[in-house]
């Protein structure tokens, strides 16, 4: 028996790379069933799925691992083995059981990846999961003080989900096409490539072995019937390793493609080659040179396109050094003598510390199409288009539902004339053997749009695929503009619906006993503390009550956390997105930022207080994104009003008692007194 083993881990080249992280494809190897376990140990039946581990083969780990835990559910390290190897295989639903019983029963915090994962998955499931997933990767930070990849991913993620929430509705114009059984199967389709007459060439993951007892699963292009080739192999290629991720050069002379060896049972390592169309026939496969492969690094997913002066340019995706992060998006220049300068980095508009690939250069629009994992998306991995050339970009713009979904989508391309774009995804719906998001398939949606196609020669030959040669000329297709003025009026209705943000504080924070108006922490450090602090408040607000009122206090404690305390935060994150938004549009910014206090003090110490309360929110506009706000608040750009009241603000029926803490500190209603708000923005 064998299984797809689809995960969002690293892409390499046809689509195939392992990583233990969490980055995308692994490739298909053959497994054996599981026995039957009924009568194995807890300790026999986890070391035969540790030894699968290290076969590469995560779904037969997972039902080891899964029969296991019927026999020693409450086993925190089985749990997560679990939880891993299905989310090595893209189980969504297996690994979100793992993952929310490891961090039930991680009392000791062994396991504080467990609450970043399972933010991850949930992400992944639906953009419903998003509020419990921004508490999943929040409670990761608080428990990893590293400040590494995997707190910056937590923290971005709690970005996205706060982006998420403003971009839910789908364009119902744009509908999307499963592309069926002629194309699609359970194993894994991707990168459609539009040929000649309006079929696609496309790469998948497939037994290539015609002994059943011996099955070998490879990568190969693939000809959508009815083309009389169903499968292509390039001229000169090696049949022993996978190969695929084609593109052809904009008129059709030149294919491109990657070839990817094994380096182990879980790594791969891909170089691209090309074969080129002369006298009615393709040359035999050829290497690009170290410009573009790179010995140390793989390389893969070739696009074609042209700068301004007409040069063609190979668009790739490497892990190479000195990138912005993982997989990052490259390009290479085609010399006058037929070889390829060295390749440059698309630049940090495009490239983050996470992982862009699948680059597809639309030359009729001048538009680059690509996927990421950092980017504010749904999930996954989303694709996004940004316009230019070269380093010269605009800021990527993400392609919304239902082109996007919670689940990885990809390989974005084009048809020829423009009206058909075909994408990769795993989204609900696609074919699959062992989990619902396990495997890609490829879709299609119209565009509607078409360009008429001029002085186009056809090439139809037997050895080669069926290919529709295209004018070299670029069409710029002309679309309306949307006028300055509405887009900023968008962006400053889009901000203006965040107010008021309330953000609040533990007692006598920041800077406990101090006469001080300002403080060097920010707000993300004060929160973190105080949400640190829930089970206390739970204790000390439950003291003297009856047992039978105690079941109501816990309640109004957890209402007080998750519905004001935690809710503030993410407001907060969402309020800082689309003010550097509205920043990087042009505009002057004016930001109103009130503090408030409960009356457990004098009032001159209050009034101080709130300006330190206020003071923090500052610092967390000056530390946020590595100070990106700094620079226009230093041009005047950006200019934060405060004021601090004192007691007299505070409900009357708050007590101010330093001996009834109960009521003074812990009481939610006098919680609710301790707050900034940031109450108005003004565009001048």
């Amino acid at each position: 028996m064998s299984g797809i083993l689809m995960r969002k881990l690293r892409i390499a080249d046809c689509g195939l790379r392992i990583e233990y992280k969490k980055y995308f494809f692994v490739f298909l190897l053959a497994f054996s069933c599981c026995l039957s376990s009924f009568s194995q140990t807890v300790s026999q039946l986890t070391k035969a799925g540790d030894k699968k581990i290290e076969e590469g083969d995560y779904y037969a780990a997972s039902l080891y691992y899964k029969d296991a835990l019927k026999k020693d559910e409450e086993n925190i390290d089985l749990n997560f083995k679990y939880a891993e190897a299905c989310r090595m295989f893209n189980d969504l639903q297996g690994s979100t059981t793992g993952y929310r019983a490891v961090t039930k029963l991680d009392k000791a915090n062994q396991y504080p990846i467990a609450n970043f994962w399972l933010g991850e998955v949930l992400r992944s499931t639906c953009e419903c999961k998003c509020e419990e997933a921004q508490k999943q990767f929040h409670r990761f930070q608080t428990k990893y003080r590293r400040k590494d990849y995997f707190y910056a991913k937590a923290q971005q993620e709690i970005e996205a989900c706060a982006w998420v929430k403003d971009h839910l509705k789908k364009n119902d114009s744009i509908k999307i096409e499963h592309l069926g059984k002629e194309v699609n199967t359970p194993q894994s389709e991707f990168n459609a490539i539009h040929v000649f007459p309006d079929k696609i060439q496309y790469s998948s993951l497939r037994n290539i072995s015609t002994d059943k007892k011996n099955e070998k699963y490879l990568v190969r292009l693939y000809n959508e019937p009815p083309n009389f080739e169903l499968v292509y192999i390039p001229n000169g290629s090696n049949q022993e390793l996978n190969i695929g991720n084609g593109a052809y050069s904009p008129d059709s002379k030149k294919f491109f493609f990657t070839q990817c060896e094994q380096k182990d049972k879980s790594t791969t390592r891909c170089d691209i080659y090309v074969t080129k169309y002369d006298n009615f026939k393709w040359s035999p496969a050829e290497k690009l040179n170290d410009h573009v492969n790179n010995a140390s690094a793989t390389n893969t997913q070739p696009s074609l396109g042209y700068d301004l002066s007409g040069n063609e340019i190979l668009l790739f995706s490497s892990d190479r050094e000195g990138g912005q992060g993982k997989m990052d998006i490259w390009m290479s220049k085609l010399n006058a003598d037929g070889t390829y300068l060295q390749a440059v980095n698309a630049g940090n508009k495009i490239n983050t510390q996470g992982n862009e690939i699948t680059p597809f250069y639309d030359v009729n629009n001048r538009k680059l199409y690509f996927s990421s994992d950092w980017h504010y998306g749904y999930g996954g991995y989303d694709i996004f288009e940004a316009a230019g050339e070269s380093t010269n970009w605009t800021e990527p713009k993400n392609l919304l539902q239902p082109i996007n979904t919670p689940q990885n989508d990809l390989y974005y391309t084009k048809a020829i004339d423009d009206s058909r774009a075909y994408i990769t995804s795993n989204r609900k719906g696609s074919y699959f053997i062992e989990a619902e998001t396990c495997c890609n398939d490829i879709y299609a949606y119209g565009t509607g749009k078409k360009i008429e196609k001029r002085d186009t020669v056809f090439v139809v030959k037997a050895d080669t695929p069926v290919v529709e040669l295209r004018d070299t000329t670029p069409v710029v297709q002309i679309e309306r503009p949307v006028t300055q003025t509405t887009f900023i009026d968008e962006k400053i209705k889009n901000v203006k619906q965040k107010l008021s943000v309330q953000l609040y504080f533990h007692n006598d924070e920041p800077g406990a006993k101090s006469m001080s108006d300002t403080t060097n922490l920010d707000y993300k450090q004060t929160y973190e503390a105080y949400s640190s602090l829930r089970y206390e408040y739970e204790r000390e607000y439950a003291k003297t009550m009856k047992k039978e009122e105690q079941l109501k206090t816990e309640e109004e404690i957890t209402n007080l956390f998750e519905d004001k305390i935690d809710k503030g935060y993410y407001d907060l994150v969402a309020f800082a997105s689309e003010l550097l938004a509205l920043l990087q549009s042009g505009n002057k910014v004016e930001v109103t930022v009130k503090g408030y206090c409960s009356p457990l003090n004098f009032n001159q110490y209050n009034v101080k207080l709130g300006y330190r309360r206020v003071a923090s929110l500052r610092n967390y506009f000056f530390h946020y994104r590595d100070g990106i706000l700094l620079s226009y608040v230093a041009a005047g750009k950006l200019n934060i009003k405060n004021e601090s009241f004192g007691e007299e603000t505070a409900s009357k029926n708050i007590s101010d008692s330093r001996e009834d803490k109960r009521n003074s500190v812990y009481n939610p209603a006098a919680a609710l007194e301790r707050r900034v708000e940031i109450i108005s923005i003004e565009v001048k």
